[in-house]
């Protein structure tokens, strides 16, 4: 009988919730209608008691902008996140749970998390620059030239962006995904900050 299979339940469910809430999903029956599931259903896989099949996996890891990796993995194991909703290979980041280099400073787990934070912001800020008639090396370009502009202060980059009239023109659900980040984002800093 192969025991992980529980261990690994555990682990997919208590990261689903995890990554629910602060991407606006604030309860289950959000979620589960974002999915077109039932609710009762879609408790199931918070509770650990079934695991859903690929298609939903991958309709859960869109809807929360987040790799299988992420939904999967333990506070001691690599963290993969995730910063290309296009599909495209992200930057992964890795931890092992101590501490190590990234761009020769020493970092630990709410750095490297603030930093993947700061990409995927960088990234939903490019697309409400609508970058669609640049070629892929420009736009790489810009959010990488975005993701410095967060990096350097996070606190004061949120505090702009949430003056800009792109933000006040998204629909409720996307605007609520954005504050999410966000907030995310900052929590984040503030614990590299604290941490």
């Amino acid at each position: 009988m192969d025991t992980q299979a529980p261990q690994i339940r555990a682990i997919f469910a208590k990261r689903l919730k995890a990554l629910r809430i602060p991407r606006g999903f604030s309860t289950a029956r959000s979620f589960a209608n974002a999915l077109e599931i039932d609710e009762n259903r879609y408790t199931r896989y918070e509770r650990a008691e079934v695991e859903p099949d690929l298609s939903l996996l991958v309709k859960m890891c869109s809807l929360l902008a987040v790799t299988p990796n992420d939904l999967l993995d333990t506070p001691t194991g690599s963290h993969l996140i995730n910063g290309f909703s296009d599909g495209a290979t992200a930057p992964i980041l890795q931890d092992s749970g101590a501490r190590r280099q990234h761009n020769g400073h020493d970092n630990s787990n709410a750095s490297v998390l603030k930093s993947a934070l700061a990409w995927r912001l960088a990234e939903e800020v490019a697309k409400l620059e609508k970058l669609d008639g640049l070629n892929r090396i420009d736009t790489v370009g810009r959010v990488s030239k975005l993701f410095a502009e967060i990096e350097v202060d996070p606190f004061s980059y949120v505090a702009s962006i949430t003056r800009d009239p792109r933000i006040s023109a998204m629909d409720n659900s996307t605007a609520t995904q954005f504050a999410a980040l966000a907030e995310a984002l900052i929590a984040s800093a503030k614990d590299a900050v604290l941490g």
